[in-house]
């Protein structure tokens, strides 16, 4: 059966984000019964993330508390250390004119123009506060 373009554009992204974010693995059949989130993390020092990937041409993406209770919901049925994160990738158009002509782009060769990490100010907040304590231990050696 062959995939739309569409979701050609939603699993190029959900390997991308599989690929650069550390311990991430795509989850099988996301969306079915019992599997939420489009990418999971393993836990590391009582961190894992519950990634949720959102993809599109349009010139915009909008969330709903809906949708992010939603997120919020599958992050905390996976483990109470589970952090929800909403990834938005805004590709380029499918047609772009060249001074030859029109090229056309596939799923697997469209312009990412945006990507976006959508968390919880408290999680965000966390994490930078750790990032601001072990940059003040690295400049007085204790690291």
């Amino acid at each position: 059966m062959s995939r739309t373009f569409k979701q050609r554009i939603s699993d190029r992204h959900e390997s991308d984000i599989e690929k650069m974010w550390p311990e991430a693995k795509k989850t099988l059949a996301s969306g079915a019964k019992h599997e939420k989130g489009d990418v999971k993390t393993d836990e590391v020092h009582n961190i894992e993330f519950c990634i949720e990937c959102k993809a599109t041409q349009k010139k915009s993406y909008s969330i709903t508390k809906e949708v992010w209770e939603t997120i919020k919901q599958h992050a905390m049925d996976k483990s109470y250390t589970a952090r929800p994160v909403l990834a938005v990738r805004l590709y380029g158009p499918t047609d772009v004119e060249e001074s030859w002509g029109t090229r056309e782009n596939s799923p697997e060769n469209l312009t990412v123009e945006q990507d976006l990490v959508i968390m919880d100010l408290n999680d965000f907040l966390e994490f930078y506060e750790e990032y601001i304590e072990l940059k003040e231990m690295e400049a007085n050696r204790k690291l």
